[in-house]
């Protein structure tokens, strides 16, 4: 008597090609399991809106899964194929590693905190991989009269220059978030139109490196630029004297307020420092609300001390003289800030 055995083919996990709504990561791991895709899809959401954890599993899923119908997942095709290039290798790492160190401290909702310099970084990433390893390619040529090199850095200087006269003269107040993410976007078409043409466009990559790191500065640390540099100190007597808004770039920022005799009601004052040390004094006496936030740093408010990075702290000080309210709103970007009574 003659049997036959049906011999099954392992399972294997893959990404499937149809019905993803992303990168078939959610959809390969519910067919492996037998379960269905959409438990896996709220699963990740939840992860990313908890604490960002959700993208990063979901990042890696994608690289360690291969593509349905690939014999290799993305991370081992890269791996073969950068081997003979171990420094542009370790850098991407090295980005991708302080990517997802800052992107496992962010939180997507309500508030985004690191999430978009974890984002900068990778794309840093990816225009070194660009830069490294498709210099031989005809759309990506060191030399040659047709280059787009000098098309893309005179038309950012031109903007910039622009953009930073109209900040300088008080017509417009540039959110420089805006404007180097505008030129993200244009230095990106930039590529696209010389991946077309065939024009080289090994220096508007490098450009775009450059521009792509001070993007990522610039969202983590909110730099406030063109207000100066260096050691800093207001120190307003009366009330006549005070400003609303006291800011500095770079540097030591010693903001005095303890001399003043507020009027009855409330007064508000922002403090904003992109790096350094910030220092406010409040008078004694009156209430004060503060709400004191550091990009990345320590916050030490009446001796209350939190670090780390987004650290947000509320404290309300009633003081002796409830009738005058001074209401603080102090910034650093990446840095040190203290308040204390005078």
């Amino acid at each position: 008597m003659e049997t036959t055995e049906t011999l099954r083919e392992p399972r294997r996990l893959v990404r499937p090609r149809d019905r993803r709504w992303l990168g078939g990561v959610a959809g390969g791991l519910g067919a492996y399991f037998d379960l269905s895709p959409t438990i896996y899809r709220i699963a990740f959401v939840a992860l990313a809106l908890a604490g960002g954890t959700g993208i990063l599993l979901y990042i890696a899923a994608w690289l360690v899964i291969p593509e349905e119908g690939e014999a290799d997942s993305v991370a081992a095709a890269l791996l073969k194929r950068e081997h003979e290039h171990p420094v542009r290798a370790v850098g991407i790492a090295v980005l991708a590693f302080a990517a997802i160190l800052i992107l496992g401290s962010a939180n997507l909702w309500p508030d985004p905190g690191n999430v978009w310099l974890a984002a900068a970084l990778a794309g840093a990433a990816l225009v070194w991989w660009q830069l490294g390893g498709r210099t031989a390619s005809p759309t990506v040529r060191v030399r040659g009269a047709d280059s787009l090199f000098p098309l893309a850095a005179g038309g950012l200087l031109i903007a910039v220059g622009v953009i930073a006269l109209l900040d300088l003269a008080g017509v417009w107040n540039a959110d420089w978030r805006w404007v180097l993410g505008a030129m993200v976007v244009a230095l990106g078409a930039v590529v696209a139109l010389g991946a077309v043409t065939g024009r080289s466009i090994a220096g508007v990559l490098g450009v775009g490196l450059l521009v792509i790191a001070a993007l990522g500065l610039t969202l983590a640390v909110r730099v406030p630029l063109f207000v100066g540099f260096g050691d800093k100190t207001e120190h307003p007597v009366d009330t006549s004297a005070l400003h609303d808004k006291y800011e500095l770039g770079i540097g030591k920022f010693y903001v005095d307020l303890s001399d003043l005799a507020l009027a009855k009601g409330r007064t508000k004052v922002k403090t904003t420092l992109g790096i350094g040390n910030l220092h406010v004094i409040v008078p004694r006496g009156v209430a004060v609300a503060v709400d004191a936030r550091a990009g990345a740093g320590d916050v030490v408010v009446f001796g209350q001390d939190d670090d780390g990075t987004s650290v947000h702290t509320h404290v309300l000080d009633s003081g002796t003289d409830s009738s005058s309210v001074l209401v603080l709103d102090a910034h650093v970007g990446l840095g040190r800030l203290i308040v204390e009574r005078g």
